[in-house]
């Protein structure tokens, strides 16, 4: 069985390759290690093979992880919140995290506002969008993107930084590319409506199963669980 160590070289190898293929830098791509149901000596092995991004669905485990991990030094971590965020739970979240990527309402994002405002801190937010149109999934449809991203962009303590999708779960990692492309084309579309280049410079999209169809296709940020610690547990 291979060591998470281990993982993260060959995902970073097929990072490289799918960069390679797609002409981008390898640079250009943050691989996030989505860390649901994962013990905290488990985020320590990625973290020491130089994964720096965590991302956490539940607001729960992110403040018990972030305070074990703060407490045994790893304080540098960059936290994501990933999960649907209630807004009863943003002012736990706003503190701790440098990214929201689940904003999909003008609501939350109000309230990310507020709690930011009281701590004198901008916040990084990405928009998630249903760009497959399922009903169980969460994210606004992309038709509504320019109004909220406009929106978002009117709050003095946010900072628009781009778009989060998550398509559905397949076996065949091309069955994603089309929605991948669309999430891409989406964020072009808004820069034409005048959004400003940087409020769209991230793409959060792409996980273990599809990860480098989804940097082929523009991910600026690829969740992965799976890949870079094997099987759940």
């Amino acid at each position: 069985m291979l060591t998470v160590a281990q993982r993260v070289a060959e995902v970073r190898g097929k990072v490289e390759q799918a960069c390679e293929q797609a002409g981008r830098k390898i640079e250009d791509v943050t691989i996030m290690a989505a860390t649901k149901g994962r013990r905290v000596t488990e985020i320590v092995e990625a973290v020491e093979a130089g994964i720096s991004d965590v991302g956490e669905n539940y607001v729960q485990e992110l403040l018990d992880k972030k305070s074990e991990l703060d407490q045994a030094g790893y304080s540098d971590i960059r936290w994501h919140a990933i999960g649907h965020l209630q807004r009863n739970k943003v002012r736990y979240v706003v503190p701790l995290c440098s990214w929201i990527h689940s904003v999909d309402s003008i609501r939350l994002a109000q309230e990310i506002d507020k709690r930011a405002a009281r701590i004198d801190k901008v916040q990084a937010v990405l928009l998630e969008i249903n760009i497959s149109g399922e009903e169980s999934k969460f994210g606004i449809a992309p038709e509504q993107a320019v109004e909220l991203a406009e929106q978002v962009m009117e709050l003095e303590h946010l900072q628009l930084r781009g778009l989060m999708t998550m398509p559905p779960y397949t076996d065949n990692p091309e069955d994603s590319r089309p929605l991948f492309k669309a999430l891409r084309d989406l964020a072009e579309q808004l820069v034409d409506r005048g959004l400003p280049r940087e409020a769209m410079s991230e793409l959060s999209m792409g996980m273990s199963g599809d990860y480098q169809v989804a940097v082929e296709e523009g991910a600026t940020i690829i969740r992965l669980g799976t890949a870079l610690f094997g099987p759940g547990r």
